[in-house]
């Protein structure tokens, strides 16, 4: 994927609709947005994009990194498994999403939140939500829209998938 077509596989705010955009940020070919180190320390780096909507209290924070390979992807997954597991959150049972996936739960940013981490071939994606009861069907929903935007990507489709899609 290039950098337009990870900023497309983001959700947007028609896929989105009800809550607000509040920030987004897509890194770039040549990483000037999201790696400020020396360009021998930006070799290799994954493209990647993030998107931070909300809607009264809830928060949905969406991330995808895009690898070079499976492999790549599912080391990154098994990093991600553990800085979640290192802190404050504890694995909870939830359907797959992607390849693979694991879904935790607890404390984030001074409230409670779930996590679900994924990978769709060679794309590690996760949804945060934070506000709110802790939802873990919410979340699985929001990481079930995110997905099918990555397969559709990776199908060579315009992604358009959105909550009432999901």
């Amino acid at each position: 994927m290039d950098d337009k077509l990870v900023g497309q596989v983001l959700p947007d705010n028609k896929a989105m609709a009800g809550w607000d955009e509040e920030r987004r940020r897509v890194d770039t070919a040549d990483h000037k947005i999201t790696c400020t180190a020396g360009t021998n320390l930006c070799a290799g780096k994954p493209l990647s994009g993030q998107v931070r909507y909300s809607s009264g209290d809830q928060v949905a924070r969406f991330l995808v990194d895009t690898l070079p390979s499976r492999d790549a992807a599912k080391a990154r997954l098994k990093e991600s498994y553990a800085s979640y597991a290192a802190g404050s959150f504890q694995k909870v049972d939830t359907p797959t999403v992607g390849s693979e996936s694991q879904a935790f739960q607890g404390q984030g940013g001074g409230s409670d939140g779930v996590s679900i981490v994924w990978r769709s071939g060679t794309v590690v994606a996760s949804v945060s939500t934070e506000g709110g009861p802790g939802d873990v069907a919410a979340a699985r929903k929001f990481a079930a829209m995110l997905a099918q935007r990555i397969e559709q990507a990776q199908a060579g489709k315009t992604p358009d998938a959105g909550l009432g899609t999901a």
